[in-house]
């Protein structure tokens, strides 16, 4: 049985679906073996993929009661593990029967990252209390037949009109004399006591009365009897045509929601009720004019506080979402009324947006869940409601379902992103950090502005390290964002006369600029085909299915898929979730040495080897752009550069993760099958995928074949670009949500602030003051760059991420070059040294991989043993290499 056809997980998507598979447990039983006893705690759940399974209850007698047998799609177990009630049957084999077992902790995961599941679990629910609640109706047996007497000594006329009476909501005597041609209801009351016990009034409508709910259900069981359903359904409808032509449309909707006549209430809550509702509300004298009059009215004549969650409570999720204003009225009500439901009809709602719903109405659901998340006191919900509505991706016919999964995903993503940002600002967020940065910053740019030169500075190079040093400030506080900080920084330039305006913004028109707008867009490609998924499928495919063959694929995996997207982040928020997923198949728990080892090997080869390709990361071609190494290096060249770098890291790390976590739990093997079938959801290869696997590989074959043709790196990412955009993968709402335009605007002041440093002498004064207390070091190029390691490290205790590569390499380039260092060779140390991870806050990678698994993959101890062996490992890699850089001339002097 293919996982796609069971009713469970109906309406994920195939990469959904893929994803599940991963975390589920085959299980195989014999003939007749036990799969649990009654009383036994419910700790999971069971799908039956083929054979059956018998149920039984064991009475204290000893005599077993066979209850059911369930076959192929079935589930059990369900009821005890929702409702944390031991086991209340036994469950027996009846045949070699193989099941899908969902432990407790998957359990709650999928609920909590599908919303679709939950509703499935609330209709099972309903389903249930439905049943039970049957079973009650039959318990009172006795009560039904004694109002069956008392209703059969009833006159005609009265019994009529008390039936009429049970199969509306309430009723106004006018309409039930009518219905059963009563001459006076209120006579038939005064009439007989028991009568009167049965029906109760309205305050504040005496003509209008109610059956009472224990009497109502039977007496409409008699009306159904004697008349059927149709004259029930005709009755609704006359009471409908009462009420409107009374002139109160809230009761007629209240009826006809009661009687299930979801056509007409449709119609009439948006103000265009059926014909037959409209002659019934137009009296036959009335002029044709004037019911056309009423009919144009009848839209406004709808209270403003129609209860529509109560009236469309039971209505049909199909019949609902297709009047998408309708049903944002029904949310709008709930929201107002604290309904529950309506929530949860959100959700589901938004697992059929893709077909359903145009763009500006799945955005106005979006904006609809951030105002109950808000309400709920769920403000991180609700901003991610929010960013989605406001960039909602485009939804072109081909791409509908990846737009929104992409959606999804960038929702879990803004998530991570701002726990990320949260656990990494040194001093927390707020007013009082804002004020001592802004403080400390002012007082920087006033000293260096009023103070005398010194080092052999101009006055614009004294007010360029004040300008610097306030927005160095900033970044480590990060209070302000640090784009916003660049900008200021660029602004403060021209307007100090430091710089001209196009010196200010030169980084805007070098070629490293458009190249990283060139590659951030070929990864948002990438990132929305789902093709990294794919791909990490593949490779571990390829290895063994136990720990330590899946512990080599994604070695392996994460330095195939390196070169692919240019974001650590992005690398790592794929790679330890999918390490999670295998580490479950196993039977690794939560954090246990098994899941830590292969989540951190994850971690480590799919997000920090992005310093050995060029295209690994955006960050590579910014520092190299700062330090001036852009013109010599190719990104072939830069792979021959790190190859024996990477050799000594991924050797060392890999040894270092295998002895850390050498005492792990024991394991069980990955089902081979369970990557096949995960492949064959995911399906055929996409025309997005394939077109976006080409534009890739053909990318980084051409930057490959550099030195043949001779194209700047920034020109050939345009051809793949331009490939793109051409065959339609990137359209023009992916270049706006899928780049992250904020970096870019960073990263364009980046390049120019090398440039203005320059410009102004401070390069070459930094060189001379460090020269002279260093010269020790740049004499030996060797104890140099370990000392640039051990900085790094330092450093990045304050200021961490792009803001401290920036400061490392313009503070030590005139010192490498001094010390006869290629800029390569400065930029790749510092690129490797710059993102450790001692503390959870120095780097925002390792927050990703810890947060992308909600912080259930490993723990900040077991990071911090990681990060003790990455250190040992860049130390290594760089003493290692010296040798290797001197005979490619990289490094010139003794070391």
């Amino acid at each position: 049985m293919n996982i796609a056809d069971i009713a469970l997980f109906k309406g994920l998507s195939n990469v959904d679906l893929a994803k599940v598979l991963g975390r589920l447990e085959r299980r195989t039983l014999r003939a007749d073996e036990t799969l649990f006893r009654a009383g036994d705690p419910g700790d999971g759940m069971y799908i039956v993929l083929s054979g059956r399974i018998a149920l039984y209850v064991e009475p204290n007698e000893g005599a077993r009661r066979a209850l059911t047998v369930l076959r192929e799609g079935d589930m059990l177990g369900e009821m005890a593990l929702l409702t944390g009630e031991p086991r209340s049957a036994t469950a027996v084999a009846a045949a070699e029967t193989e099941l899908f077992e969902i432990g407790e902790e998957t359990f709650r995961q999928l609920i909590e990252e599908h919303a679709v599941l939950s509703a499935y679990f609330i209709r099972l629910l309903s389903g249930r209390l439905t049943q039970t609640n049957a079973r009650l109706t039959e318990t009172r047996e006795a009560e039904t037949a004694r109002i069956r007497q008392q209703a059969a000594r009833w006159p005609a006329e009265v019994a009529e009109a008390m039936f009429a009476a049970a199969a509306l909501p309430f009723a106004d005597k006018p309409l039930l004399e009518r219905a059963a041609g009563l001459a006076s209801f209120d006579a038939a009351l005064a009439a007989d006591a028991e009568l009167r016990a049965m029906i109760r009034q309205d305050p504040a409508r005496p003509a209008r009365v109610s059956v009472m709910p224990a009497v109502r259900a039977v007496l409409t069981e008699l009306y159904v009897e004697r008349h059927g359903h149709g004259a029930r359904a005709q009755l609704t409808q006359q009471a409908a045509h009462y009420y409107a032509a009374a002139g109160d449309p809230a009761a007629a909707a209240a009826v006809l929601s009661d009687g299930g006549a979801w056509a007409e209430l449709l119609a009439l809550l948006e103000g265009q009720p059926s014909a037959s509702v409209a002659a019934g509300a137009t009296p036959a004298a009335a002029a044709p004019e004037a019911a056309a009059r009423r009919r144009a009215d009848a839209a406004p004549a709808l209270p403003p506080a129609l209860p529509l969650a109560d009236l469309l409570a039971r209505c049909p999720d199909e019949r609902l979402f297709a009047r998408p204003g309708l049903f944002a009225a029904y949310l709008d009500d709930c929201l107002a009324r604290g309904r529950e439901e309506g929530y949860v009809r959100f959700e589901a709602a938004l697992e059929t947006a893709s077909g359903r719903f145009d763009p500006a109405q799945t955005a106005a659901l979006y904006a609809w869940g951030a105002e109950w998340c808000r309400q709920a006191g769920r403000p991180h919900k609700a901003l991610e409601y929010m960013r989605l509505a406001e960039s909602l991706p485009g939804t072109e016919p081909e791409s509908a379902e990846q737009s929104l999964r992409a959606a999804r995903d960038k929702l879990r993503d803004e998530q991570n992103k701002r726990l990320v940002e949260q656990a990494g600002a040194l001093l927390g967020r707020g007013r009082l950090p804002l004020l001592v940065s802004l403080a400390l910053a002012l007082s920087g740019l006033l000293y260096f502005h009023f103070a005398d030169p010194f080092a052999g500075l101009t006055r614009q190079g004294m007010d360029f390290i004040g300008i610097g040093l306030a927005a160095v400030v900033m970044w480590i506080v990060r209070v302000v964002p640090d784009y916003l900080v660049a900008l200021f920084m660029a602004m403060l330039w021209v307007a100090g006369g430091v710089a001209e305006p196009p010196v200010a913004l030169s980084g805007f028109a070098s070629p490293s600029w458009l190249y990283m707008l060139f590659i951030l867009a070929l990864g948002a490609a990438i990132t929305k085909s789902g093709l990294l998924y794919r791909f990490s499928l593949l490779a571990l495919k390829l290895f063994p299915a136990s720990y330590r063959g899946q512990f080599w694929g994604i070695v392996a995996s994460g330095a195939l898929l390196n070169p692919l997207i240019p974001s650590s982040s992005a690398k790592v928020g794929l790679g330890v979730p999918i390490a999670r997923t295998l580490s479950e198949a196993m039977g690794f728990a939560d954090r246990s040495r098994g899941m830590a080892g292969l989540s951190l090997t994850a971690m480590v080869f799919y997000g920090f080897t992005a310093p050995f390709v060029l295209t690994g990361s955006y960050t590579n071609v910014m520092a190299l752009g700062m330090a001036g190494g852009t013109a010599g290096v190719s990104w072939f060249q830069w792979l021959i550069y790190a190859l024996p770098a990477f050799l000594v890291f991924g050797g060392a790390m890999a040894g270092y993760m295998a002895w850390t976590f050498r005492r792990r739990e024991p394991g069980r093997p990955i089902r081979r099958e369970v990557l096949d079938d995960q492949l064959k959801l995911i399906g055929r290869w996409t025309r997005s995928e394939r077109v976006t696997a080409a534009a890739a590989l053909g990318s980084i074959a051409l930057l490959i074949l550099q030195p043949l043709h001779g194209l700047d790196y920034a020109w050939v990412m345009l051809l793949g670009f331009a490939a793109l955009v051409m065959f339609g993968v990137l359209d023009g709402q992916t270049l706006k949500t899928g780049i992250d335009w904020p970096f870019l605007l960073f990263i364009g002041v980046a390049f120019s602030f090398a440039e203005v440093a320059e410009k102004v002498g401070v390069v070459d004064a930094m060189s001379d003051v460090l020269g002279a207390r260093m010269a020790a070091f740049s004499g030996a190029p060797t104890l140099f760059l370990v000392s640039v390691v051990l900085l790094s490290f330092l450093v990045t205790l304050v200021v961490r991420d792009d803001a401290a590569v920036i400061l490392l390499v313009v503070s030590t380039a005139g010192l490498a070059a001094q010390a006869g260092i290629h800029p390569w060779v400065l930029v790749f140390v510092i690129l490797l040294s710059t993102d450790p991870f001692f503390f959870a806050y120095q780097s925002p990678t390792y927050l990703t991989a810890y947060y992308s698994a909600e912080g259930r993959s490993f723990t900040h101890r077991q990071g911090q043993l990681t990060a003790l062996g990455y250190g040992i490992a860049v130390l290594l890699l760089t003493v290692a290499c010296v040798p290797y850089w001197k005979w490619l001339g990289l490094i010139g002097g003794g070391g």
